[in-house]
């Protein structure tokens, strides 16, 4: 497909990207939260139609402790009425009959009011008793999203044959008694009406401050710590829950300020990703104005329109999804645009000479391993054999006693050789299988080569002597590296003469720690000195001496697997010197 076929493909792709995701709701967790961040960033215009009487920790000091009586809650609502409310929602469940139903019943005649319905554990309606009852009444239940935040309610709810508007809308038709009650409708306030005056209980059963609710829509609820409901709304302070009331009562100043949201169609998503996703693929057509324009092109634009929308259209649109969409087409534009670039400038051919050189790599491996498996099939052939054909000497033949049990004691050392192949070759594969990070520790390498060095010269008549620097820290695995030493001492003593010492070195060398074991033995050619840490490898100069020439290949495979190396070199005055070096922990924590 060329290059002009996919600029014109990609918008339509992104298109129906957005149609997808908006559809199944997949991103809407993020939408929700990109939302709410842009909903805190804009302007705010004071609440000028809604106010809130709080019951809080000082009016329960003032009127005593929660609940209080009807007729304190009768005063209350005097009070309020006399400071000039307009009207006034209260936020609280009224269904059991007590005193002084009739006074707060009174009360709330005295100008236009209404209280709230609330739902009960099992989905019936709390409804306010019979003396309170030819009130109007709201219900106050929000719909929560899945991330326990408000950002909607419905407009009327109905339970089996009553049907109650929000307690918003009621209290907003308090207001102006003509508003229209949206039947249906699930209704997004904007928030951008804050913050909403408020009062507390205390203050106003004093007269104090009650100007600010001449003229308002009064909503009276409880603040106290323990008392009443709490909700997260979008403008939430710190994601902290505040009273239901005030939840209540923004949702009513957004109705009446005309602050409510409105979603944007999923097919209007669609149209503006197909409208900005040609627009970018449009500039990728500019040579030398791509950079440039593409960023803002790409990322600035969907973000300003949907800020934009959100403020002067009350509009949602899916700002997330079509800045995936669009960073998509971006990203393939540019991706095909860099593609037809290499490809003039002869980058193909670098490519293809890459993919020839990993072939050949692959083809090198696949020999080695092909050439590893051959070896290892024929050095356990061998003990097969032997025990094979001792196997048909006890059999075939009748021998004596004596000889029955040399041939039976060679079955013996063939067969405890062929078990200890296999243990270490597994232990070579298993060392493969670990991951360094997850089981590497702290250790002080000091103290495990002298622990090792006192076992190893309490084993044998040789003498082995240590020059050990103190206080050495590597991370890594102790059983792995007490094999190593104890390798490495037991061919220092099986290829050295029986007259000489063994010594162990341990030093820092600039980061690392360096550790020796010197032997005065035969020596390993220059040429051998790699060959042997191979597996079933084993030097010229190893003779007769008994071994599997698996020994230093674990040696190097743990040295590796501890992120180090590992070298044999001529010692001075004859003789091999095995070196390890291992990176230091300076954080010097052993376990």
């Amino acid at each position: 497909m060329g290059g002009s076929a996919l600029r014109s493909l990609w918008p339509a792709l992104a298109a129906a990207l957005v149609l997808m995701l908006q559809l199944s709701g997949a991103l809407s967790p993020v939408e929700l939260l990109v939302r709410d961040a842009m909903l805190r960033n804009l302007p705010s215009r004071p609440a000028s139609k809604v106010a809130v009487v709080l019951i809080d920790e000082e009016a329960i000091r003032l009127a005593g402790r929660w609940p209080w009586d009807r007729a304190q809650l009768a005063r209350l609502v005097d009070q309020v009425f006399s400071a000039g409310a307009k009207g006034i929602a209260v936020d609280l469940l009224f269904p059991e009959a007590r005193e002084g139903d009739d006074l707060l019943a009174q009360a709330l005649k005295k100008g236009p009011s209404v209280i709230a319905t609330g739902l009960d554990e099992t989905g019936h309606w709390l409804s306010p008793n019979r003396v309170l009852g030819a009130t109007a009444t709201g219900h106050v239940s929000f719909d929560l999203d899945r991330d326990g935040v408000v950002r909607r309610f419905a407009s009327m709810k109905q339970l089996g044959d009553r049907v109650l508007p929000a307690m918003p809308v009621a209290a907003a038709r308090l207001a102006d008694a003509r508003l229209p009650i949206p039947v249906g409708l699930m209704l997004r306030p904007g928030f951008q009406t804050r913050p909403i005056p408020q009062i507390s209980a205390a203050a106003v059963l004093e007269s104090h401050g009650t100007e600010i609710l001449q003229g308002r829509i009064v909503f009276i609820g409880t603040s106290a710590a323990g008392v009443g409901d709490r909700f997260v709304s979008p403008i939430s302070q710190g994601g902290s829950p505040e009273p239901g009331v005030m939840v209540e009562a923004i949702s009513a100043e957004a109705i009446l300020s005309k602050d409510l949201l409105h979603l944007a169609s999923p097919l209007a998503n669609a149209l503006l990703a197909l409208a900005l996703g040609w627009l970018g693929t449009f500039m990728l057509a500019r040579p030398g104005r791509t950079i440039p324009l593409l960023a803002p092109g790409v990322i600035l634009a969907p973000l300003l329109i949907a800020v934009l929308s959100l403020r002067f259209l009350h509009l949602e649109w899916a700002p997330v999804t079509i800045l995936m969409a669009l960073a998509l087409v971006g990203a393939l534009m540019g991706f095909l645009r860099s593609r037809r670039t290499q490809l003039a400038m002869g980058n193909a051919q670098t490519r293809i000479a890459e993919l020839e050189g990993l072939q050949e790599s692959l083809s090198e491996i696949r020999k080695q391993d092909a050439e590893a498996r051959r070896v290892v099939a024929h050095e356990l052939k061998t003990p097969l054999t032997s025990v094979k054909g001792l196997a048909q000497l006890l059999a075939q033949f009748d021998l004596s006693a004596p000889e029955r049990n040399r041939v039976a004691q060679m079955v013996v050392s063939e067969t405890s050789r062929l078990a200890e192949m296999v243990d270490a070759l597994l232990d070579l594969e298993r060392l493969r299988l670990r991951v360094f990070a997850r089981d590497a520790r702290p250790l002080e390498l000091s103290s495990i080569c002298t622990e090792r060095a006192a076992l190893l010269r309490a084993g044998t008549r040789r003498e082995i002597f240590t020059e050990i620097q103190p206080d050495l820290h590597v991370l890594g695995d102790k059983g792995l590296l007490e094999r190593v030493i104890e390798n490495l001492v037991a061919n220092a003593l099986k290829f050295s003469p029986d007259e000489t010492p063994i010594l162990i070195r341990l030093k820092a060398d600039e980061h690392s720690a360096c550790l020796d074991v010197e032997d005065q033995g035969p020596g390993i050619p220059a040429q051998e000195r790699q060959k042997i840490f191979g597996r079933f490898a084993r030097g010229s100069t190893q003779g007769l001496a008994p071994g599997l020439g698996l020994g230093l290949a674990l040696v190097a495979e743990v040295v590796n697997w501890h992120g180090g190396t590992v070298e044999a070199d001529e010692r001075a005055g004859g003789g091999s010197v095995f070196r390890i070096r291992l990176p230091l922990n300076l954080s010097r924590k052993a376990e």
